[in-house]
């Protein structure tokens, strides 16, 4: 088990998803938790996801950043995002960031990082796969979470 400092912010959960929300009552709903997406052929894009973190600990930075790294290490995604200061005030809350028309190049092991305060809270990875297409009528393959 990884021993912390007290206090110190990680990332307590990390996914993707098809859609993410927080309810009227501070409520984080997830739909769709996926960590992997099957393409036809290359290059491809995905449409639309989220990714959302579950932070915890003291925050000493307001902002955190998120970094999509590809297979073969180029970073294809750098984004900052803002805490929310009741986050930093309670010690914990929620990050949810839309990601569209993600470009896929190449098949592989892509993974997300996510980084506060110097240094990297956690990873998110999503794999992409070559699959075959679906011909007309077929039952489609349940997509793997």
């Amino acid at each position: 088990m990884l021993e912390r400092a007290s206090g110190s912010l990680h990332m307590r959960l990390g996914v993707l998803c098809d859609h993410a929300m927080i309810g009227q009552d501070g409520k984080l709903s997830l739909i769709g938790i996926f960590d992997h997406i099957g393409v036809v052929q290359l290059p491809a894009q995905h449409p639309r996801f989220y990714v959302v973190c579950v932070l915890q600990g003291e925050a000493r930075n307001p902002y955190v950043e998120m970094e999509l790294n590809a297979p073969n290490g180029q970073t294809l995604m750098h984004e900052q995002i803002g805490i929310n200061p009741d986050m930093i005030a309670q010690g914990s809350g929620n990050l949810i960031a839309e990601v569209t028309m993600l470009p896929l190049e190449m098949t592989g092991r892509f993974e997300f990082r996510i980084i506060g305060d110097g240094q990297v809270l956690g990873l998110i990875p999503l794999s992409v796969d070559a699959v075959e297409p679906n011909p007309a009528g077929a039952p489609q393959a349940m997509p793997r979470a």
